[in-house]
């Protein structure tokens, strides 16, 4: 698991070091942000068209 967080990271371009102060911070948690937001979304998408796949076999 800590290998896949890690891909994560380096996909998103995040190091994998802690920042050192408060104006290293923010852009490290903004980017961290965006690539849950597009993660999340992405799964969102892929959900919603195997929800319609599967609800046009229903019928």
């Amino acid at each position: 698991m800590a290998q896949i967080v890690a891909e994560f990271f380096g996909v998103i371009g995040v190091d994998m070091l802690p920042p050192d102060n408060l104006a290293e911070l923010i852009p490290y948690l903004l980017t961290v942000l965006v690539g849950v937001v597009l993660v999340s979304t992405v799964f969102r998408v892929i959900g919603r068209l195997a929800e319609a796949v599967l609800d046009i076999r229903r019928w």
